[in-house]
């Protein structure tokens, strides 16, 4: 674990809002330099401005991370301008609605770029970079309580989430059985307060809603208002974020923060036997 934060480099995709944002203000807060990273620049470098008015120190950065090429700059960005990482969050994510027979082709493209592909092209840039460094580094891939359960709604968001998972798992059986100093953990939350239900403003040009009837239904705006009152109802970031970071701190696995979805996870008994290492998230939980 590191025992405190201060020098540290972090890249945060997708912290120009919601819990990226505050990962970035909490890990600055606890003396991390911040590459912010998102697909919004006047978001990216307000989250900047936060940070400095606050005595940290940080660097905005425009990308669109569902693409490799950007994510090549990302990391081209981070190594001149601070020649390491120590800590790697893949924080950006996004939303789609509607069930298979109703869903767009576009909207399955552009979630499974940003949820999942994102979150490969990463890694596979900085690992290589965290091993050539022999330090203690840290990765958080953010997914979501959806890439542990599965559940009648949002298909596309469900399998893309439980796709980031299984990559998380199985990078951090690598990770481990080779021994590299390089710690992996993925946070599964449930609903918090976030302007997810605001998702279409991060679609880039290529993924822009089109003449598609679905997103001129009443179907897709009901499916939106009813975003918005879910994650309303959910736990607050002041919550939130503080558990995030304790349990970074006890190199855990599992983040989980919502105990209510406990009896919906599946039976783990045989799989936390096949990890390399006990898993616990009660320490977490409520």
């Amino acid at each position: 674990m590191f025992k405190d934060y201060k020098d540290k480099i972090a890249v945060i995709t997708g912290s120009g809002n919601g819990i990226g944002k505050a990962l970035a203000l909490g890990s600055a807060e606890r003396g991390a330099k911040i590459l912010v990273v998102d697909i919004h620049a006047d978001d990216a470098e307000k989250t900047v401005a936060e940070i400095k008015e606050k005595g940290g120190e940080a660097v905005a950065l425009q990308a669109d991370v569902s693409l490799s090429e950007e994510c090549q700059k990302v990391f081209d960005t981070c190594m001149e301008l601070f020649g390491r990482c120590d800590l790697l969050i893949n924080n950006a994510g996004v939303s789609a609605l509607g069930e298979v027979t109703e869903a767009t082709e576009r909207d399955l493209q552009w979630v499974t770029s940003v949820n999942y592909f994102a979150h490969f092209y990463m890694m596979r840039r900085f690992i290589p970079q965290m091993i050539k460094q022999k330090t203690h580094c840290q990765i958080l891939n953010v997914c979501s309580i959806a890439g542990i359960i599965t559940s009648i709604a949002a298909p596309i968001y469900f399998s893309t989430k439980h796709a980031a998972v299984a990559l998380s798992e199985a990078t951090y059986k690598f990770l481990k059985g080779r021994e590299y100093d390089i710690d992996i953990s993925v946070f599964c939350p449930g609903f918090v307060q976030t302007e997810m239900y605001l998702t279409d403003r991060h679609r880039p040009e290529r993924f822009k809603i089109n003449d598609d009837p679905f997103y001129h239904s009443e179907t897709y705006q009901k499916y939106l208002e009813l975003n918005k009152q879910v994650l309303a109802g959910g736990k607050s970031l002041e919550e939130v974020i503080p558990m995030i970071f304790e349990a970074l701190d006890k190199e855990q696995f599992y983040i989980l923060t919502h105990p209510q979805y406990d009896t919906l996870i599946r039976k783990q008994d045989e799989y936390e036997a096949d990890m390399i290492r006990p898993i616990d998230y009660a320490d977490v939980a409520e």
